[in-house]
């Protein structure tokens, strides 16, 4: 049986397979997993569960970092290969 804070999460992270786990200090350690198999996971605090600015907040976060893992950044290799080239100086008279 999904509890009511997992509901909310699955239903505001439909594209992923949701699972909250219950921590000691009353918070949760959430897993968002990808149809490819990647996990995401993040620890919510009791605080933040119940305080509505501090959920909005969680929520904007962890949508952030996903657009951020979505994203492919250039690999180092390739940024390694620009050409390099020496600063300009500057001498005063």
């Amino acid at each position: 049986m999904m509890s009511l804070i997992q509901e909310k999460f699955s239903s505001l992270f439909a594209n992923f397979a949701v699972t909250t786990q219950d921590r000691p200090d009353g918070g949760i350690l959430l897993t968002l997993c990808s149809a490819d198999g990647r996990e995401f996971k993040r620890s919510i605090s009791y605080q933040q569960l119940h305080n509505g600015d501090q959920l909005m907040w969680v929520i904007s976060a962890i949508r952030r970092d996903l657009a951020e893992q979505a994203s492919e950044l250039p690999q180092i290799s390739m940024l390694q290969s620009q050409q390099r080239f020496a600063l300009p100086t500057y001498h005063s008279l």
